[in-house]
């Protein structure tokens, strides 16, 4: 899967003059299968960031040349505009447990066109970027079967075909205060860890009790960064509360979400980097209590905090070298009497370079763990009070624009209420 480099709010440039471009992808629903289960309702938005291009972890590189950048290097022009394309591809089986598993094996693949556009290049103004990035998504969600709450597969969207994202990002004092407007993924900007974008189940890269907007439902929002010093940040964003895969614009609910994060950058032994998180948020919707059905209350909010440290470097004596293991541990809380779950927490560790002569696979294996809130699990008759996926993966990169990873979870009370389900996959992925 694709990797996120580093931890700026604002390292993903957009193009909001070219969205028209992409009218022709605006949001399509999806439409059932016949004889397939219908999907748990909160596994039916799940999905990852999709970040352009493939990139190692603390790292800040340009963009990947694609095999179409490679053998057509004029094929758009100037640096001012810049093209990404990738294509992530995946097959799932519930081989155990689970709600089903007769025909429970699925493909599901996602195409992902981005635009970057420097505004200086242009010959417009200084330190300005346009994004915008567009996706085509197919296939079944592994969900449908397993029926779990975190989903298996972090990038299986439920709509066919949007324009996820249109923003411009302004940048000042060197780079050291940073706004950004427009329609976003506030979930590749708060509340997230570099060392967990390998892996594929959809807890790990996204804090599922935060209620972000997030890749396929996006919100409108403005979002600012601040670097407080060189090692501590301060990230701060409002966004469109209601914000879902069918609106092209804001929703007109008038809810607000707001996400705020404290961050600290730093090296042990100035060889072995680490980040420290520290976050909340508040949502001004209105909410039904779930203890006391009818009965609407307004606002709700959380908290989260994360770490990753690598613990171990092959190579001290190469900066550019990152070949290590990095550990990583994040937990949450929020109001459970407005909320599905009261809790969530998740500890893995990454390796990068497991072997001597292949330098860029890696190996990951994680565990998370949510706590079904007591109203939650009493109006949908659960059994269990908690849901526990562990994820174990090998990702190899068989080139430099081609990946395969094999993945197996094992996923403890799906849903809270389903046996113990086993779900192998192997995910590809291409850069163009």
């Amino acid at each position: 899967m694709m990797n996120l480099s580093a931890r700026s709010i604002f390292q993903k440039p957009f193009l909001m003059g070219l969205y028209c471009y992409f009218l022709g992808t605006a949001p399509v629903h999806a439409q059932d299968t016949m004889g397939v289960p219908e999907q748990h309702p909160t596994t039916a938005n799940t999905g990852r960031r999709m970040l352009f291009p493939i990139e190692q972890p603390y790292y800040v590189p340009p963009h990947a040349e694609g095999i179409l950048g490679r053998y057509f290097p004029n094929l758009h022009g100037s640096e001012a505009l810049h093209f990404d394309y990738m294509y992530t591809g995946g097959v799932f089986n519930n081989a155990r447990g689970g709600m089903q598993t007769k025909g429970a094996t699925s493909y599901v693949g996602i195409f992902d066109l981005g635009i970057t556009a420097d505004t200086e290049k242009l010959g417009l103004w200084k330190n300005g970027t346009f994004y915008t990035h567009s996706f085509f998504s197919h296939g079944r969600n592994p969900s449908r079967y397993v029926q779990d709450y975190q989903g298996v597969a972090v990038f299986a969207y439920e709509t066919p075909a949007q324009v996820s994202e249109y923003w411009y990002e302004h940048r000042f004092f060197q780079d050291r205060l940073k706004f950004k407007g427009g329609k976003q993924d506030a979930g590749a900007d708060f509340f997230y860890l570099e060392s967990t974008a390998d892996f594929l189940n959809s807890s790990t890269t996204c804090v599922p009790t935060t209620r972000i907007p997030t890749t396929p439902n996006n919100a409108w929002g403005i979002a600012g960064y601040y670097e407080l010093t060189k090692n501590i940040h301060f990230k701060a964003g409002i966004y469109d509360a209601q914000a879902n895969a069918d609106k092209f614009w804001m929703s007109e609910e008038g809810g607000v979400y707001s996400a705020y994060q404290l961050e600290y950058h730093y090296s042990l032994f100035k060889k072995l980097p680490g980040f420290v998180y520290v976050g909340a948020w508040y949502d001004n919707s209105e909410f039904e209590l779930l203890d006391a059905p009818g009965e609407l209350r307004t606002g709700n909010s959380g908290f989260s905090t994360g770490f990753e440290q690598m613990i171990y470097r092959r190579n001290f004596c190469d900066d550019n070298d990152m070949r290590g293991v990095t550990m990583f541990f994040q937990i949450s809380d929020t109001r459970q009497d407005r909320s599905d779950l009261k809790g969530f927490w998740a500890l893995g560790i990454h390796w990068l370079g497991v072997f001597e002569d292949r330098p860029d696979d890696a190996l990951g294996f994680a565990l998370n763990t949510v706590r079904f809130s007591d109203g939650y699990r009493s109006q949908e008759n659960l059994t269990y009070s908690f849901e526990t996926a562990y994820e174990l993966f090998y990702k190899i990169q068989l080139s430099k624009n081609v990946v395969l990873q094999s993945d197996l979870q094992y996923v403890v009370h799906p849903g809270g209420q389903y046996r113990d389900a086993i779900v192998p996959g192997v995910v590809f992925q291409v850069v163009f």
